[in-house]
């Protein structure tokens, strides 16, 4: 069975949760914060955590995960920079800090944490999303998609990254990635395979100049 606190294959942001707390009983909160999108109450544990142990990465990783959450990108890399400076394995620091600074509007900076997020989780499919995500926005889609395909590669379930990687493919021409990422979206997640489906049908059906 299923550990209930163990975050969904397709919320990638929330697989930063996953083992921070010192107890069961801890874990189970933050789970249940998360479940109520309850970031205020989130960030109010992860604020105590941090008082309570100022040199550990779980408080700063829940108050920049619960900062994202709430849009406030510049508290957000300023907790997770602190974390990574003290404690620069933990993976999960770097891929929330490089998904802010490019919701933040700074994909090359993105691209550069997330760079390094690939080099300390070589197997996190997290990491290599993010990094699609990152490219993408810095138009840089003929490096987008091989990140996005080593995320698929890592988590054959995570509809979005199949989705993503389609969506991107689309618009470079790359046909049979297309029907690839269609067969798999159809098996994972129905609706974003017909959104898929939609993009392809439009480019196919764009006038040419």
């Amino acid at each position: 069975m299923k550990n209930p606190s163990t975050p969904p294959v397709d919320d990638p942001l929330a697989s930063a949760l996953y083992a921070r707390g010192s107890t069961y009983e801890e874990r189970d909160f933050i789970s249940e914060l998360n479940r109520k999108r309850d970031w205020d109450g989130l960030l109010g544990f992860a604020l105590a955590l941090m008082r309570r142990d100022p040199g550990g990465s779980d408080g700063g990783v829940l108050a920049g995960y619960a900062w994202l959450r709430l849009g406030e990108y510049p508290k957000t890399v300023a907790s997770l920079s602190q974390v990574v400076r003290q404690n620069p394995e933990d993976v999960a620091a770097w891929n929330l800090l490089g998904e802010a600074q490019r919701r933040a509007g700074q994909p090359g900076q993105a691209v550069r944490t997330l760079e390094r997020a690939s080099i300390v989780g070589r197997t996190s499919y997290v990491t290599y999303f993010f990094l699609g995500e990152a490219y993408r926005d810095a138009q840089r889609l003929d490096q987008a998609i091989p990140a996005y395909r080593e995320s698929v590669r890592l988590e054959p379930e995570f509809a979005r990254g199949w989705f993503e990687l389609g969506a991107v493919c689309v618009r470079t021409g790359d046909r049979e990635e297309v029907r690839v990422a269609l067969e798999n979206l159809q098996k994972l997640d129905k609706a974003l395979a017909d959104e898929l489906k939609k993009q392809n049908e439009a480019k196919a059906n764009k006038p040419t100049r």
